[in-house]
């Protein structure tokens, strides 16, 4: 079975909401009973932050801002009383900042230090003027990287919950055409900045990049000209590729297991397509089990006890999503006339896949929960760390817009790429 390469265009509308984050977040948002005597009322207030630049550097505030806004958190620069840098700034001025009604501050300073950017800050909750686990100290020698880990900070101080901001995603890039096309494995922060290339402008072709669960590993698959497409497993610490998978067929779709230890790819060595399990150490690959019909992207359930796939043996060219253990009881979860590339979230609930043209979400039990829109050219989604964020692309073979959509209400954050961005997938931080 030959199953397409699209790439999607979204509308979605937010997932997850639940009652207004301040409310639930602060300590205050209790209306005083009316028995009871006040001189101030805060005010119903959407944001939920209150953030003063950090001193010394716009860049780091920059990003930090950008982050937490492609969250559910609502943040604000505007109409702050002072430009606080720590919280001895605030002595005798908390009255001003109660009169705003949003819960949190967020203040600091930026600096160098023998070469490391160091971010000191702190998160107050106001109303009790309390500095939330103290002073906050995220130091190292790439600045990028320093601001997400400083915005994963603060999102996890006041939810209590991690964020995605120090995880990356991977993507294929493919440019020119005919005979000068070449591609590149492209890793980038998880904004879309800061693109590293792992494999750079070769002639060759490259399919579904899957990162191992403590984000040290990538595997995706190479096919050469005149070869079979292989599957290749680059480690970040080493810098290393390494082959894993050279079986006579089309060796395709790797997918980790939860404890990284194992994956599951297809491949045709038997004629057929047929689900794989290799070891990530390498060693012989071994057939999950015979079905006499196709059997196509696999990706590991979270739980490790079993796995979903595409199969079109029911309907020839129109693919349904199935959900199989390791002792082969296999059940379909969709429902639709055209359904594939399908892939788990973090946390079992939701499976991406693609619904003919359109990208989609659903959840385990095969109801569909969201519809992110059609091109013509769409790709499955792909779930981030957290599960709070997908990654897709869209556009056409000479351009492309790599897009970062919350599933809770955050911003959406799209970069322009010239080329074809095809199958960008996240990977942990590690």
């Amino acid at each position: 079975m030959k199953m397409r390469s699209l790439v999607y265009y979204t509308s979605i509308a937010p997932l997850l909401f639940g009652s207004t984050l301040a409310f639930a977040l602060s300590p205050t948002s209790n209306t005083a009973p009316a028995t009871l005597e006040a001189s101030y009322v805060s005010p119903i207030q959407e944001n939920q932050v209150a953030f003063v630049p950090f001193a010394g550097d716009t860049t780091i505030s920059s990003t930090v801002l950008s982050d937490l806004r492609t969250t559910s958190l609502k943040v604000t620069t505007d109409n702050l009383p002072q430009r606080a840098h720590t919280s001895a700034d605030l002595a005798g001025t908390y009255s001003a900042w109660e009169n705003l009604g949003i819960p949190y501050l967020v203040i600091g300073t930026t600096s160098t230090d023998r070469g490391n950017t160091v971010v000191n800050f702190e998160v107050i909750e106001i109303a009790t003027k309390r500095r939330i686990q103290g002073t906050q100290t995220i130091r190292g020698n790439d600045p990028r990287k320093v601001a997400h880990q400083t915005s994963a900070r603060i999102y996890e101080l006041i939810t209590g919950k991690k964020s995605d901001f120090d995880a990356r995603i991977a993507y294929i890039l493919q440019q020119g055409e005919g005979a000068n096309k070449v591609s590149s494995l492209i890793v980038s922060d998880a904004d879309g900045e800061n693109p590293t290339a792992i494999v750079d402008k070769l002639p060759v072709l490259i399919f579904t990049p899957a990162a191992s669960p403590d984000g040290n590993l990538l595997a995706y698959a190479v096919q050469a000209e005149r070869n079979l497409p292989y599957i290749y497993i680059y480690d970040f610490r080493t810098k290393k590729v390494t082959p894993l998978v050279k079986l006579k067929g089309n060796n395709l779709s790797p997918s980790f297991s939860p404890d990284g230890g194992s994956i599951l790819f297809s491949s045709t060595a038997d004629g057929d397509t047929d689900i794989y399990r290799v070891s990530v150490s390498g060693g012989a690959p071994q057939k999950v089990f015979d079905l006499p019909y196709d059997q196509v992207r696999p990706s590991y359930a979270p739980d490790g006890r079993g796995f979903i796939f595409s199969s079109d043996h029911a309907s020839p060219n129109r693919p349904k999503i199935y959900r199989s253990d390791f002792s082969g009881n296999i059940t379909r979860l969709s429902q639709s006339n055209y359904a594939s590339n399908p892939s788990y979230s973090p946390d079992g609930s939701k499976i991406g896949y693609l619904n003919g043209r359109s990208a989609m979400i659903m959840s385990s039990s095969g109801q569909n929960l969201v519809n992110f829109g059609a091109t013509g050219i769409d790709e499955s989604p792909s779930f981030s760390p957290s599960g709070e964020k997908v990654v897709y692309a869209q556009g056409n073979g000479r351009n492309s817009t790599l897009v970062i959509r919350s599933l809770n209400g955050g911003a959406t954050v799209t970069k322009s790429v010239r080329g074809a961005v095809k199958s960008p997938v996240w990977i942990p931080s590690n």
